[in-house]
């Protein structure tokens, strides 16, 4: 069975959602087993079969999950019936240019692919509106979180109303940055209109001049600057890089596979 993590019940009684991990699929090799990334040099009917494998756990059909080409920015698409299911057997397919997608359509669900960058499902359960968004140092430091609220509001969701979860991702345990991500880092938290002041970044034992950054932390102060209540964030608590059953692009060294979030709203 596919491995999955429920978390459709917290977001909202009209919303399934959930991530998958690494375990459970059907992929071989450095992709082993649950690999649903079809950018990624998998056997591609590998790929359709364990993306079948996890749309059962929503559930809904392979062919309505829409996925985007994520290119670690914060452009937002506004997913409608004409686009839902792109990308779902091509990646060529797949929206360009996006980092993060919104919708009100229910039955069209959408992903998030990730092997280290954090993966974001949202939900404003009374607007019906559901969101995904992929969260890597660049997109989140860009502002990809405020992007994604901001579409979500103009589909009528309300920043107090939105829950949020935070995936597996790579954290500050794992992750260490130099001094470029440094700087992108404390320009974010100039930005964030709630005045958040930037935590003091723990130094690397293993490099000098380097910090360990906790992505989940940035996503959740950037929330909490836009109205989202730290209440209604949750942080699955899951590193990618040092705990087993997910795939890491910096532990594997860029040879890996990707798990996904998905949601949708329940027909």
């Amino acid at each position: 069975m596919a491995q999955w993590l429920s978390v459709g019940k917290w977001l909202g009684v009209n919303v399934a959602a959930g991530f998958s991990g690494r375990r459970g699929g059907v992929s071989r090799g450095a992709f082993e087993s649950l690999n649903v990334g079809l950018h990624v040099p998998d056997r591609p009917t590998d790929v359709w079969s364990n993306r079948a494998l996890v749309a059962d756990r929503l559930p809904v059909d392979p062919a309505h999950i829409t996925y985007a080409q994520q290119v670690h920015g914060k452009a937002v698409a506004v997913v409608d019936r004409q686009l839902g299911g792109r990308g779902a057997f091509d990646h060529g397919d797949a929206l360009p240019g996006v980092d993060a997608m919104v919708t009100r359509e229910r039955a069209i669900a959408l992903a998030v692919l990730t092997a280290d960058c954090a993966p974001l499902l949202l939900a404003d359960s009374r607007s019906s509106v559901v969101a995904v968004a992929h969260a890597g140092w660049r997109g989140a430091t860009e502002g990809v979180v405020t992007a994604t609220i901001r579409a979500m509001e103009e589909l009528g969701a309300q920043p107090e109303r939105i829950r949020a979860v935070i995936g597996p991702t790579i954290r500050g345990c794992c992750y260490e940055v130099g001094q470029p991500v440094i700087r992108a880092v404390k320009s974010a938290y100039r930005r964030f209109s709630s005045g958040a002041k930037a935590p003091e970044l723990v130094r690397s034992a293993g490099s000098m001049g380097a910090v360990m950054l906790d992505l989940p932390t940035l996503c959740i102060h950037e929330l909490a600057s836009l109205g989202v209540h730290p209440d209604h964030v949750l942080d699955t608590s899951v590193c990618t890089s040092c705990m087993g059953g997910y795939f890491s692009h910096r532990r594997d060294n860029g040879v890996t596979g990707r798990q996904g979030g998905f949601i949708c709203l329940k027909e």
